[in-house]
């Protein structure tokens, strides 16, 4: 089932529908992970035809042909009886030209006709609620639907990771700052101490002074 989804690239609304959120985001990643596959496969192709077309160019030679005289062969147009005048080859050079552009604004015309046509008559003798969607307009609607609820998933993923981060953040300050303040607490008490035992001292000093005296 999943190796056909992502042959098709499409799921069914239906089926999505039934998985959970764990299924939904597993899917995604494959779904996205076929289609870098893909990409790579097609920059891979186009970089091997552009290398055989450079090939093939830097192949090409030109070989002229050459006469009895062994000089390159040349031929004078008119000197041959069967030749055509220069007036008739350029007259059917123009109705050949002519006849291709007749026939590409035909083209062109018989498209645009057709198209206005088709505008025209599609919606005859049918009322808006009548018009029933072909299968792949109704397959193209699905599968946009199923895009936007994978973005509404990768939206929905990047937020929920955004918010971790900085949760994670918070926790680390407050833990840094516990630290730190502990350290601190630590040093001043270690200062008390020490004030404690100087004092204590030179009060003993004092005292031993005293009586000797």
């Amino acid at each position: 089932m999943l190796q056909q989804i992502l042959v098709d690239m499409y799921i069914e609304p239906e089926l999505l529908a039934e998985l959970n959120e764990e299924q939904k985001q597993i899917l995604f990643f494959k779904m996205r992970e076929e289609q870098i596959r893909r990409w790579r496969e097609r920059e891979a192709q186009l970089e091997r035809e552009e290398a055989a077309r450079v090939k093939v160019k830097k192949g090409k030679t030109v070989s002229w042909m050459k006469g009895l005289d062994d000089d390159v062969w040349v031929w004078v147009m008119g000197e041959h009886p069967d030749d055509k005048p220069y007036d008739q080859i350029c007259d059917e050079v123009m109705a050949e030209r002519a006849a291709l552009q007749a026939q590409r604004e035909a083209e062109k015309l018989r498209a645009k006709k057709a198209a206005e046509l088709e505008k025209r008559f599609s919606g005859l003798h049918l009322e808006p609620e009548q018009v029933v969607l072909s299968e792949q307009e109704v397959r193209q609607k699905e599968q946009r639907r199923a895009e936007e609820e994978l973005k509404k998933l990768e939206l929905e993923e990047r937020r929920k990771a955004e918010e971790e981060l900085r949760r994670l953040e918070q926790e680390r300050k407050q833990q840094i700052y516990i630290s730190l303040k502990e350290v601190q607490g630590s040093k001043h008490t270690r200062e008390e101490e020490e004030d404690k035992d100087t004092h204590t001292y030179i009060l003993c000093k004092c005292k031993l002074i005293f009586w000797m005296r």
